[in-house]
């Protein structure tokens, strides 16, 4: 469903945020540049680019100073938007993606605004120009995969395996991630093992596992903040399901990588 839609010409270092939305909005870039901030890192994002802001996602973005961005958005929401949202290449680390025909949107938005919506005829027009916005973003991820097959014709298992890693953050319910495949869970447990070699909730604890121990090395996060980092509320439960993986706690694990990394002291001489 089609919330909102516009253009603005944004004068120097005008800004947005931090706010959180409801729904999704993407931003087409027609000219100039400017940086999207979200989830603590900053992004300088310029014409033929277009960036997303995710439900609930606490953003904040300001045009250039010199070369303030001119830029068309679309505010949606609904049953498939998760999966049209994948389906363009964006994600939640990087909601940036490249767009080939940035002009040729911009005129879809400017159909979509400049068509009446009181009457049947008016409403189906401005949702078949949001398909064709929609349609335009997954084109251009697609040909920006280097060969990879396009989502429609890649297999369950792999759907799954996709969405997993890119929503290990949040609470997974395999149930309802088999619902929104449209397949029941006991096959979806079948195909995820003959295609990944383990089942969905394996895969979602290694993917969890795997970040874990990034954010371990990379960073000086609390144990408690890289756990909810990776989808747990509990710091506890979260260090009792790494020490399996790894066979020691997380802080131990963490001081373990630093004094094989840390330089001898005849480097230092």
């Amino acid at each position: 469903m089609l919330d909102f839609c516009g253009f603005e010409h944004c004068l120097p270092r005008h800004s947005f945020g931090p706010y959180a939305r409801s729904n999704y909005v993407i931003h087409v870039v027609l000219d100039g540049e400017g940086v999207l901030e979200s989830r603590g890192k900053k992004r300088k994002i310029g014409r033929d680019h277009a960036f997303i802001l995710y439900p609930g996602e606490t953003t904040t973005y300001w045009a250039d100073r010199s070369d303030p961005w001119f830029y068309c958005w679309i505010g949606f929401h609904g049953e498939s938007a998760d999966r049209v949202v994948e389906s363009m290449g964006f994600t939640k680390d990087d909601p940036v993606v490249k767009v080939r025909e940035s002009e040729e949107i911009g005129q879809l938005v400017r159909k979509m605004i400049g068509t009446k919506e009181l009457d049947l005829d008016g409403q189906l027009r401005r949702y078949a120009y949001m398909m064709m916005f929609f349609s335009d973003l997954i084109a251009d991820g697609e040909q920006g995969k280097n060969g990879e097959l396009p989502l429609q014709v890649i297999s369950y298992a792999e759907y799954a395996a996709r969405y997993i890693s890119n929503h290990y953050r949040e609470k997974i319910r395999i149930r309802e991630l088999a619902e929104r495949i449209g397949i029941s869970r006991s096959y979806l447990v079948k195909l995820m093992k003959q295609e990944m070699g383990m089942s969905p909730q394996e895969f979602l604890i290694a993917t969890r596992m795997k970040r874990a121990s990034e954010f371990l090395i990379r960073t000086d996060d609390s144990i408690r903040s890289v756990a909810d980092e990776c989808g747990y509320d509990d710091a506890l439960a979260f260090s009792k399901v790494f020490k399996a993986k790894f066979g020691v706690n997380p802080s131990e694990y963490r001081l373990r990588y630093r004094e094989r990394t840390a330089p001898s002291d005849e480097e230092d001489q």
